[in-house]
């Protein structure tokens, strides 16, 4: 897809597809659980593995926000899969944030943002006082490896500049331009990304629902029965508006 080999799990069903975005160094089988029940349910649901993570190909360097998107889009036209219901977590949230805010928001129909990144993170002064020693320990030609996140050290070296770019842009006033129904589900302690930025997408998205999960970042396997029930529940509401 985009001339990228990419490695997917589409299961057929009924309604309006749901799609399942993974978070950064996941895959295909980050959603797994959610897959099954939905699935078994007789949904149709969709995942994938986006470059270079699982059996995706590697992308060119030059990649960013906007190239993950046409990536998920192409996948979705490959499919035939017009409007969609989009699950995404972290990196995939800002995926879909990305698709529900821009031109093709139609494809949207709803938005499940778990844990989603693209809220720029407070910095206080512990933020700054490791800048200054980041800084510092590379001007005297120290090691500073230390004060890189393990997101970027475990990239290969040509994928490195793709992440930085990406982590780097704020989706904040992006969310004003969502007009799909969308939840937000959060785990309650979450240290990645926070509580106070569901807070934030909460009174940026018109009409969004906020479900506070139990544990961190990864709290929709945690807590995966109150994940995916109340997600059901979210999927008979929005898709009613067909009937």
């Amino acid at each position: 897809m985009n001339g990228l080999k990419a490695e997917c799990d589409i299961r057929l069903g009924r309604g309006i597809p749901l799609v399942f975005l993974h978070g950064w160094g996941g895959d295909a089988r980050s959603f797994g659980g959610a897959m099954e029940y939905f699935s078994r349910r007789g949904r149709t649901c969709m995942t994938f593995s986006f470059p270079p993570f699982g059996g995706t190909d590697m992308p060119p360097e030059d990649w960013n926000l906007r190239d993950y998107s046409a990536f998920t889009l192409a996948l979705l036209d490959k499919c035939a899969f017009d409007k969609v219901i989009f699950i995404g977590h972290s990196f995939g949230g800002r995926v879909a944030i990305d698709i529900a805010s821009g031109e093709d928001k139609e494809r949207a129909y709803a938005l499940a943002l778990v844990a989603a990144a693209g809220v720029r993170p407070r910095r206080g002064l512990r933020y700054a006082l490791r800048r200054m020693a980041f800084k510092r320990d590379k001007r005297l030609g120290r090691d500073v490896t230390k004060y890189y996140s393990p997101d970027w050290l475990a990239l290969p070296e040509r994928m490195r500049g793709v992440f930085s770019r990406i982590v780097s842009e704020d989706l904040t006033e992006r969310l004003n331009y969502i007009s799909c129904p969308t939840a937000l589900f959060w785990g309650d302690g979450d240290r990645e990304t926070p509580p106070y930025m569901c807070g934030i997408m909460a009174r940026r998205i018109r009409g969004a629902e906020a479900i506070r999960l139990k544990g961190g970042h990864f709290a929709y396997a945690e807590d995966h029965v109150t994940f995916v029930t109340s997600l059901a529940e979210l999927i008979e509401k929005w898709t009613l508006r067909l009937t």
